[in-house]
């Protein structure tokens, strides 16, 4: 159930947050310590009322979303500036707010940043202002998701950066200055992240930089271009594809791409019993496809050896792509099988168990494993025709009943059934959204 708001909406709702409103958090803090506990009860339904009874932040007053209607205004002295928090969840918590011009509310921690810099610090509230100050169009985002967010001045230069940098990344001959534009770029992040590390503090708290997901990109990031260059490790060249991940840090920065991406991550979440079901029914056909056809796809025509002497090494012979039968422009040797209905050699040639399997060994059903992953691919649809003509050739034309009901099963079915959940959890949330937009306008 969401908080009641804290305090009656107009003018006087916005208090500046000074160190007596500090000391007042710390007081109730302190008060609410020395309240004794009431002694638990152990039924359920005391549990459950407790649950119920249990104060939750107020959604309308979060961190990222325009600030009530029913709130009217802030005076013009109050933008930019330090507030007592609005919501009563927040009441015995140290936390302030602070609204932009488009009264989006953001939201921090009262500790000193870093240990050292309180709320009231000068250098920490010009990094605040920094990091909210508003840039004065609406990005060019999906409208329905954006729930008309602004994109900070900040945010915008933060992305051209973004953009600018991922243009560089894409000579494949860099010119020899654009090392010194790389190290601009690197400039640009780090001075972004120690901003926001001195508005927010770095970990400890909530609301800090870290605390915030989004931020383990930036950091992550940060630290690799740091490491690639200033680390001798060698052979470096796969840490600096790290690189590309900074086009990532464009979700970041758009309120509506945050939004969209947050409903994917939340769909995945839903998903865990269709890939519990999708993984049992793929290692159920695994083990058919073990049973029916573990060394079949092995099977070629063998030219059958004229002159056999004493030193003949028959094995090694078998293992000569040279005495395989392959057709003209094919890479494989051409598959046979020993059943009346399965694929036939031409004649002066034998069919036996010979070289290794085709696409140079990764199509099998010689083990779990790679049934598993064959049974992947018939699934996903991934060229299975070639599997499937394969399969019938070493085997027999009686096997196309296996791929037939594992094409309906697990690729009508299965696949569509993890696209139908997806697509349910991200009209959840839009949907969601929607109302939730509706329900501020009034």
């Amino acid at each position: 159930m969401a908080a009641p708001l804290f305090a009656p909406p107009g003018p006087d709702s916005f208090k500046k947050f000074t160190p007596e409103s500090l000391a007042n958090i710390e007081r109730r803090i302190e008060e609410e310590k020395n309240k004794k506990p009431p002694k638990p009860r152990s039924d359920s339904s005391h549990r459950d009322t407790s649950d119920e009874n249990e104060e939750k932040p107020n959604s309308d007053l979060e961190a990222g979303k325009s600030l009530p209607f029913i709130y009217g205004d802030a005076p013009s002295g109050m933008l930019a500036t330090p507030l007592e928090d609005l919501d009563p969840y927040y009441m015995n918590k140290k936390t302030f707010i602070v609204l932009n011009k488009q009264k989006t509310i953001f939201r921090f921690s009262a500790t000193p940043s870093l240990y050292i810099l309180s709320p009231f610090n000068l250098l920490r509230r010009i990094a605040i202002k920094i990091l909210i100050h508003s840039y004065p169009f609406k990005s060019c985002t999906f409208s329905t998701f954006l729930n008309a967010a602004l994109l900070t001045l900040f945010s915008m230069i933060i992305m051209c950066t973004i953009l600018t940098n991922c243009i560089f990344m894409t000579f494949s001959d860099p010119p020899e200055w654009s090392k010194q534009v790389e190290y601009t770029f690197t400039g640009i992040y780090t001075f972004e992240s120690l901003t926001k590390i001195v508005a927010r503090g770095f970990a400890i708290d909530d609301f800090t930089f870290l605390r915030d997901a989004w931020n383990w990109l930036d950091f992550m990031v940060i630290s690799m271009a740091y490491i690639t260059e200033f680390v001798d490790l060698g052979n470096v060249s796969a840490l600096r594809t790290f690189r590309v991940l900074r086009a990532l840090k464009t979700i970041s920065v758009i309120p509506g791409l945050k939004t969209i991406v947050g409903a994917l991550i939340q769909s995945v979440k839903k998903l865990s019993d269709v890939m519990i079901l999708t993984v049992f029914c793929l290692s159920v056909f695994a083990l058919i496809g073990l049973q029916l056809f573990m060394g079949n796809l092995r099977n070629k025509c063998v030219i059958w050896p004229v002159n056999m002497t004493k030193d003949f090494d028959f094995g090694e012979y078998i293992m000569n792509d040279s005495n395989f039968y392959v057709l003209h422009g094919e890479s494989d040797a051409l598959l046979c099988g020993n059943s009346s209905d399965a694929g036939n050699c031409p004649e002066g040639f034998v069919c036996m168990k010979a070289g290794r399997n085709p696409n140079y060994g990764y199509t099998s059903f010689d083990s779990f494993g790679w049934a598993f992953l064959t049974l992947f691919r018939l699934m996903t649809q991934d060229y299975w025709e070639g599997l499937y003509m394969q399969t019938l050739r070493a085997a027999g034309k009686t096997y196309m009943i296996f791929f037939v009901l594992v094409i309906f099963v697990g690729s009508f079915y299965l696949v569509n059934l993890i696209l139908a959940v997806v697509a349910m959890a991200y009209e959840e949330q839009n949907q969601a959204t929607i109302e939730e937009a509706q329900a501020e306008r009034g």
